[in-house]
């Protein structure tokens, strides 16, 4: 049975399209107060295309006269999945392009372990992820160095 196309989500929470194309559910999450949010990720139906949101925007902001040169692939695993575990999901860089893929298939050179809610706060500029990573926040796995560029390689101002 097909995910219903709007579902509410706690008194205060807008109505989500969450049917809606990744950049269309990107732009209602990020209007979602923390409680909103919060109970997007309580439930992995919801939790899956918002987060698939959030990867496909962080996917579009790449800077392509940065990334010249650059063959990557970046795993993003996020914790808190209800019922234990973690999410996975992949960014593909090359040929100055970035994709985003629910399911990952390459060989990580960098892999970013955190929660939703620090990765929507990446993505949408509130926090940059050498903070998050120096508060504990963010996990980053692999070639360090590469993932010290990413805000280089990515608009993560907004």
């Amino acid at each position: 049975m097909a995910l219903a196309a709007r579902r509410r989500f706690g008194e205060h929470a807008p109505m989500i399209d969450l049917d809606a194309d990744p950049s269309a559910v990107y732009r209602e999450v990020v209007a979602l107060d923390d409680r909103g949010f919060n109970a997007l990720m309580d439930e992995q139906d919801s939790r899956d295309k918002v987060i698939d949101a959030l990867v496909v925007h962080f996917a579009s902001r790449l800077r392509p006269d940065k990334a010249k040169g650059v063959d990557a692939v970046i795993h993003i695993k996020l914790w808190d999945r209800p019922g234990g575990g973690y999410d996975h999901r992949e960014l593909v860089i090359e040929h100055g392009r970035c994709t985003a893929s629910a399911t990952p298939s390459h060989d990580a050179r960098l892999t970013l372990k955190i929660r939703p809610e620090d990765l929507r706060a990446i993505v949408t500029g509130n926090a940059g992820p050498k903070r998050l990573a120096f508060r504990g926040r963010l996990r980053a796995i692999g070639d360090i160095a590469f993932g010290m560029k990413l805000t280089e390689l990515f608009d993560l101002s907004s």
